[in-house]
């Protein structure tokens, strides 16, 4: 699924959600009975509430598009459902008590203290490694557990319960259903799937404020801006300049030497040619064309593993609008550059933990040669994006993303942790 702040641009949306729709229901156990208190939800909203002694709910939510309702509840296995606009009539869940076998690996979890032994990871993949993560925290954290697959070097991480985060910095309590958590811990990469409610933390007015400035500077880089971006048509004045870009593979050149070689061997009139190369393009010319002699020089003439950019590409070159769903639809990789800020310094700090450069240099007054480390330069942060089953992801108007195919790779695989998120209904005004 993968900061010290500078000066940020503070950019204004001007579309918003509007309309609201009554969800209601029931939650009940495998034998009927109510289950009081269950948490049910709009995922990464604020929109949230618990069942009465009736197990009854009733909530309204936004009418924009599909939302995701979650129901989750001690000891039983969350329930997810997708709402479509228009779907607000009783709906009833039937909550499963959680497996044994997840009961077992809290246990031996906890026996065996594997918080010591996996936390640290755990928390740099889930919560991230940003200037906000700082203050992210983690309530209970004993009720996440640890299994570990040595020869795969994988690692998952379950909960039976909601794990609770307190973000100090963008002020909100995070109730979070963590459904799936794999590390790969070979090439650090991260796959999860959690459900998110969102609840405003009280404080004062300098607070408050403290509070504003922070969701500023996250919303500013994060997916969620270019998402509603790339919905409303408006990339290049947000701040977004999209590529589309492609690795040479080498297939094509080694088609075409194989056409050379072929022909050079195969031909009776150049067996005993000494310039093989020269004869070959004019029988090439002679048979197909210089239309075709032409492209084929091209392809020689390319580098291996060689990557090719696309012209900025606009809004409609990558999605197509129907109604109020947006499709997001590419071949090979996008590149998506943020233009109106450099890196944060963590990441920034990141990216060239391994790339520091020794440049060596002489000092002139006293002729002693010495050497100093020298970083590159901050660039602008940018991400590469993959459909990775070639299948479009839906975007909706709030800049939610319907698609758990969309492989992140750069900025945003490291920026879009817990301790950055914001909820659905966050707009910088």
């Amino acid at each position: 699924m993968k900061t010290t702040i500078i000066a940020f641009v503070f950019l204004t949306c001007c579309f918003r959600v509007s309309g609201q729709q009554r969800l209601s229901g029931r939650v009940s156990d495998p034998d009927g009975a109510p289950l009081s208190g269950a948490t049910v939800f709009v995922s990464e909203s604020k929109i949230g509430t618990t069942t009465d002694v009736k197990g009854n709910f009733a909530l309204s939510a936004p009418v924009n598009g599909s939302v995701k309702l979650v129901v989750s509840y001690i000891g039983y296995e969350t329930q997810v459902k997708t709402i479509a606009p228009g779907m607000g009539a009783e709906m009833n869940f039937t909550m499963n008590p959680v497996s044994n076998q997840l009961k077992d690996v809290i246990v031996t979890s906890r026996s065996n203290d594997n918080w010591k032994h996996w936390g640290a990871a755990f928390i740099s993949a889930f919560i991230g490694n940003s200037a906000f993560s700082a203050h992210c925290t983690i309530v209970n954290p004993q009720e996440i557990g640890f299994e570990y697959d040595p020869p795969s070097q994988v690692l998952h991480a379950y909960a039976s319960v909601p794990v609770l985060v307190r973000n100090e910095d963008l002020g909100y309590l995070l109730t979070i259903t963590l459904v799936d958590f794999t590390l790969y811990s070979s090439n650090n990469d991260v796959d999860y799937l959690a459900y998110y409610l969102f609840e405003e933390m009280k404080g004062n007015a300098g607070q408050q404020a403290q509070w504003e400035d922070n969701r500023r500077k996250a919303y500013a880089l994060s997916l969620m801006h270019f998402t509603r971006a790339l919905y409303a048509g408006k990339l290049r004045e947000e701040g977004f300049e999209v590529r589309q870009f492609m690795i040479n593979d080498g297939k094509e050149k080694e088609r075409v030497k194989k056409l050379y070689r072929q022909l050079a061997l195969h031909t009776d009139s150049l067996k005993n040619s000494r310039g093989n190369a020269e004869d070959v393009d004019k029988l090439i010319e002679s048979r197909f064309g210089k239309d075709s002699l032409r492209y084929y020089k091209k392809i020689l003439a390319q580098k291996d593993n060689e990557v090719k950019m696309s012209e900025p590409l606009r809004a409609g070159d990558i999605s197509v609008k129907k109604e109020k769903n947006l499709s997001l639809n590419f071949k090979t990789q996008l590149q998506v550059v943020y233009k109106k800020n450099k890196e944060p310094e963590e990441y920034y700090n990141y990216r060239n933990h391994i790339a520091l450069n020794t440049e060596s240099i002489s000092v002139t007054s006293t002729g002693i040669s010495t050497s100093q480390l020298v970083m590159p330069p901050k660039i602008n942060p940018y991400t590469e994006l993959w459909l990775t089953k070639g299948i479009p992801a839906d975007i909706k108007e709030n800049g939610a993303i319907e698609n758990n195919d969309l492989y992140l790779h750069g900025f945003w695989g490291w920026w879009e942790k817990i301790a950055t998120k914001l909820p659905y209904e966050y707009y910088p005004d």
